[in-house]
């Protein structure tokens, strides 16, 4: 998490007012934090607190309620903005605002853009990370998104169909979504009707949906196990008959049982053709997941000898094959398990191989990785700290690293900088639209 302005130390003018829980207040927005929300200083209980505040721009004045402490601020709501800023615009999505899933769609493109390439600058700053260069940001356009988690939820007057609104349980039933590839916001009224048909009313599942090579690939978790007897299974094949979806799963994304494969979801990397598990884990969209793939071919450069770490289903290193001796390693068993049936039947077994290990708890050690010519490393949002410390140890001469949060990439990029390594390029790719977080790619050389 990025540290706190220290501008909010000096309110402004008439922006520091006293406070109390659930009380209403008037405040001038001071800055936008790293999150994406406005902070300005209040009083509460004779103490200065800063206060969170979503859906704003620095410099307008607003009306908030507080709703909890967290730490030593408060979350408040927006009530009302009560000066709006001259750059405030228009919502592209009429449920911005209650939807949690976007909270910058009020700001001009340039100023959004901006702030989220300073975010980046200021999160390696607070770890005294600075790239050689940086390259600017890659932006990717709305309706590209080809992931979604979806909650489902039977309610006495029907079901609702949606995400979750800002720091809360409470669902909106999503009418419309810019952000989403059309033919993901499309499934959205069938998964409605189907609702009433596989859970019980006060039942609610999470709905994972990937759009693969061959189409939509679903996995349906249930909040509580819920078999699925007869009328149910039935109700899934045609469902999937009326949207032409790929495969329907039902249950978690550990024991998840395929219920109908119309045709099998496949993803194409380079010569091979994986079949993903339920529920896998896909990079948002496909013209990022094209941009970190050329950055992993272009900066691994002529090195014969790769491993990749946090390897999923190979997305980002199985389109280096034939050419490099490939050893990818995966936390998860089933995405192992995709990867090796998927170089068995392209014939590829001897050139690449993948194995099961879980790198927060049990790292690669440097003396392993010393073996390779270059490493590629896409972990969790978390981030790798055990492997980047093996890997400041190793004399792997090219290191890629892909990550999902800011924050945790420059605690690991400040480990493998301390370790002899230069952070020569940095790419930034914003495939989270209207959200605060930000995709990174870098090369590391020694």
């Amino acid at each position: 998490m990025a540290r706190r302005n220290r501008s909010l130390g000096r309110p402004r003018p008439g922006s520091s007012v006293p406070a109390a829980p659930s009380q209403t207040i008037t405040v001038t927005v001071d800055t936008i934090g790293g999150g994406g929300t406005g902070r300005a200083a209040v009083d509460v209980d004779g103490a200065r607190r800063i206060v969170d505040i979503p859906y704003v721009l620095a410099g307008e004045t607003v009306a908030a309620r507080l709703i909890r402490p967290r730490g030593d601020r408060f979350d408040a709501e927006l009530l009302q903005v009560l000066t709006p800023g001259a750059d405030r615009q228009e919502p592209a999505c009429p449920h911005f605002g209650s939807c949690g899933g976007c909270a910058l769609q009020h700001w001009p493109d340039s100023a959004y853009a901006a702030w989220k390439a300073q975010a980046v600058t200021t999160a390696l700053g607070y770890r005294d990370v600075v790239p050689q260069q940086t390259v600017p940001m890659m932006r990717t356009a709305p309706g590209l998104r080809r992931r979604a988690d979806f909650t489902l939820k039977r309610t006495a007057d029907g079901a609702v169909v949606g995400f979750a609104r800002r720091a809360s349980h409470a669902i909106v039933d999503l009418q419309a979504c810019p952000v989403l590839m059309p033919a993901l916001a499309e499934l959205v009224p069938p998964l409605r009707a189907l609702i009433p048909e596989v859970l019980p009313r006060g039942a609610d599942a999470e709905a994972v949906v990937n759009w693969t090579d061959t189409g939509a690939d679903i996995l349906l978790i249930p909040a509580d196990r819920l078999p699925l007897d007869l009328d149910s299974r039935v109700a899934l094949a045609a469902f999937a008959e009326a949207t032409d979806v790929a495969r329907v799963s039902w249950g978690g994304r550990r024991m998840a049982e395929p219920v109908v494969i119309r045709r099998a979801p496949r993803l194409r990397l380079g010569p091979v053709d994986v079949e993903p598990p339920p529920g896998a884990f896909l990079q948002a969209s496909v013209p990022s997941e094209a941009a970190l793939q050329a950055c992993v071919r272009a900066w691994l450069g002529s090195a014969r000898r790769v491993v990749d770490l946090y390897a999923g289903v190979g997305t980002l290193s199985l389109g280096l094959l034939p050419q490099r001796r490939l050893t990818l390693v995966e936390g998860d068993k089933a995405a192992v398990a995709a990867v090796d049936a998927a170089l068995r039947k392209a014939g590829l077994v001897g050139v690449a191989q993948a194995h099961v290990r879980d790198l927060a708890r049990d790292p690669v050690p440097a003396e392993e990785l010393n073996a390779y010519d270059a490493a590629v490393f896409d972990p969790p949002r978390a981030g790798a700290a055990a492997q980047s410390a093996e890997l400041a140890r190793s004399h792997v001469p090219v290191i890629v690293a892909v990550s999902c949060d800011p924050v945790s990439f420059a605690r690991d990029a400040r480990t493998l900088i301390d370790g002899g390594y230069r952070l020569e390029q940095l790419l930034p790719i914003d495939q989270f639209l209207w959200s605060p977080h930000v995709e990174l790619a870098a090369l590391f050389r020694r």
